[in-house]
């Protein structure tokens, strides 16, 4: 259930995200194409968005299971071997999406320390930095969930 949920509340919230950037950046050209006028705002808030949509879209894809792989080697595995070797390599995303976690929290902390604002916003930028920490640690979930699916034999 909770799985559902997060994974519902990720794909809403990048739906919405990609409506919100469609007409900024239209309103973006229209300003510079038929008015000669450049809109620094829009085109600010449109580049943090499109950053939060990388990451969130990154941690959705663990859930799609969408993220590039070679599996010419382990489609020839047998199953049992598959399995242990999928959860090794999970493992390992596991501790890359800890340390993102981990170094993403501290810039973004920092950030906010030393008061950073976005130049035409001035939107506090540690709002811009925390989806590092945040997708990290909705990758994690969405691993652990993925290793204990293996083990349970619920693999996709």
């Amino acid at each position: 259930m909770l799985r559902k949920l997060i994974e519902n509340l990720e794909e809403n919230v990048l739906v919405f995200s990609y409506l919100c950037t469609i007409p900024l950046l239209t309103a973006q050209v229209v300003a510079r194409y038929v008015f000669n006028h450049s809109l620094a705002w829009s085109e600010e808030l449109a580049r943090y968005i499109f950053i939060w949509q990388v990451w969130l879209g990154s941690a959705y894809c663990v859930v799609k299971n969408r993220h590039i792989r070679i599996d010419v080697f382990t489609d020839k595995l047998p199953k049992n071997v598959y399995k242990v070797f999928e959860i090794l390599v999970t493992i390992v995303a596991i501790a890359f999406c800890v340390f993102m976690f981990s170094k993403g929290l501290q810039v973004a902390n920092k950030i906010a320390r030393l008061h950073q604002t976005s130049p035409a916003l001035k939107l506090p930028m540690q709002y811009v930095y925390y989806c590092i920490p945040l997708s990290s640690g909705l990758m994690i979930i969405h691993y652990i969930l993925h290793v204990v699916d293996l083990i349970r034999g619920k693999e996709d």
